[in-house]
C-alpha cells in the first residue's frame, strides 16, 4: 500500500472539492436551463393564447364592421325607399285626377253611343246603307270606350297599390287566402309585362293546392314580393329566348307557379326555365344594390327588400335555388302561427 504524503492529500482534497463544485455548477446550470425551457415554453404559450385572442378579437372586430356596414346600407336604402315612396304618392296622385276623368267619360260615351243607337233606329229618312254604316262606326266606338274603361281600371289599381305601398306605415296583417293573392298578382306581373311589350309572350304554369289553410300576412307586402319574383320569373325566361339563337325551336319561356303546406308552413314556389343564375350570384342575390340586369331596368333593391319583408316582418324563409341556363326557383315559406 502506498503511502500519501501530505502534499498528494492535500491536492486530492483539492480535485475532490473541485470536482463537487464543477457537478454542483452542471447541477445548477441544468436547474437553470430547465427552469429557462420552462419560462420559454410559457411565453410561447402565452404568445399563442394572446395570438388566439388577437385573431378571436379581429374575427369579432370584422364582424361588427360588418354588422355597421350593413346597417348603414339599410339606413340608406330605407332614405332611398322613402324619398322613392314620396315621389310614387305625387306621381300617383298626379295621374289619378286625369285617370278619373278617362274612365268616367269612357263610361258616359258608351252611354251616348247606346242612345245615339236608339236615336237612329227610328230615323227612317237615311238611307238603309248609310244607317249601316253608322251603326258600324258607332258599334267601333262602343268597342274602344270599353277598351279604354277597361285599361283604365287597371290602370287605376295599379295606382291604387302604388299609393298603398308608398305610406310609411306597414300594411296590417290579416287572414289571407295566398292561392287568391297570388293569381291576383300573376295576372298583375303578366299584364304589366304586355303594357310594356306587345310582343312578350310567357307560358304561366299554376300548381295551386286545394284548400290552402289561409294565413295571417300582410297582404301588399307578400303581394309586392310575389309581384317581384315572379317579373324577375318572366325577365329570366324571355331573355333565354332573345338571346339564345341555339334554342330549340319549340322552346317556350315558361313560368311556373305552386304552392302547397305543411304542419307548419305555407310555401309558395316560382319557377323559371330561364338563365338561371351562378353560386356567386346566389350568394349576393338578396345584397342590397346587387343586380345582374342592364343599367336602367334593375336597381337591385327588389330582392333586398323582399328578404326582408319574408324573413324580418314575418319571420319566414325565402330560398333561391338555381343552375345556369336551365331554371331559377324561389322558395317563399311562411308561418302558420304569425300572429297579427
Amino acid at each position: 500500500m502506498i503511502a500519501l504524503s501530505s502534499l498528494g492529500i492535500a491536492v486530492l482534497g483539492i480535485l475532490y472539492m473541485t470536482l463537487n463544485g464543477i457537478q454542483w455548477h452542471l447541477e445548477r446550470n441544468k436547474t437553470l436551463l430547465e427552469e429557462l425551457h420552462k419560462q420559454n415554453d410559457a411565453l410561447e404559450e402565452n404568445v399563442d393564447n394572446r395570438t388566439h385572442e388577437l385573431k378571436s378579437q379581429n374575427l369579432q372586430l370584422e364582424e361588427t364592421m360588418q354588422h355597421l356596414k350593413e346597417a348603414q346600407e339599410k339606413l340608406i336604402l330605407q332614405e332611398r325607399m322613402a324619398s322613392i315612396g314620396m315621389l310614387t304618392a305625387g306621381i300617383a296622385h298626379e295621374i289619378k285626377n286625369p285617370l278619373n276623368f278617362i274612365n268616367n267619360f269612357s263610361d258616359i260615351t258608351v252611354e251616348l253611343v247606346n242612345e245615339l243607337k236608339e236615336v237612329l233606329d227610328t230615323v227612317e229618312s237615311i238611307p238603309t246603307e248609310v244607317k249601316e254604316d253608322l251603326s258600324a262606326i258607332l258599334e267601333d266606338i262602343s268597342t274602344n270606350c270599353n277598351k279604354i274603361n277597361e285599361h283604365g281600371k287597371r290602370a287605376e289599381s295599379t295606382i291604387k297599390n302604388m299609393l298603398i305601398q308608398s305610406r310609411s306605415q306597414k300594411d296590417e296583417k290579416s287572414k289571407t287566402d295566398i292561392n287568391k293573392l297570388v293569381e291576383e298578382y300573376l295576372n298583375l306581373a303578366y299584364h304589366g309585362m304586355r303594357a310594356q311589350d306587345a310582343d312578350f309572350n310567357v307560358k304561366i304554369v299554376k300548381e295551386l293546392k286545394p284548400n290552402l289553410t289561409e294565413v295571417v300576412v300582410s297582404q301588399q307586402t307578400i303581394g309586392r314580393v310575389v309581384l317581384n319574383i315572379i317579373n324577375n320569373g318572366f325577365y329570366a325566361a324571355n331573355e333565354k329566348r332573345e338571346k339564345n339563337p341555339n334554342l330549340p325551336k319549340d322552346f317556350m319561356p315558361t313560368v311556373t307557379v305552386k304552392t302547397d303546406e305543411d304542419d307548419f308552413k305555407i310555401y309558395i314556389h316560382i319557377k323559371d326555365n330561364g338563365i338561371g343564375m351562378t353560386q356567386e350570384t346566389k350568394k349576393k342575390i338578396f345584397q342590397a344594390f346587387f343586380t345582374t340586369k342592364p343599367i336602367g331596368v334593375g336597381t337591385g333593391l327588389g330582392l333586398a327588400i323582399c328578404h326582408e319583408i319574408i324573413v324580418d316582418d314575418h319571420k319566414g324563409e325565402l330560398k333561391v335555388d338555381s343552375v345556369v341556363g336551365e331554371y331559377t326557383e324561389f322558395v317563399i315559406a311562411l308561418p302558420k302561427d304569425n300572429k297579427k
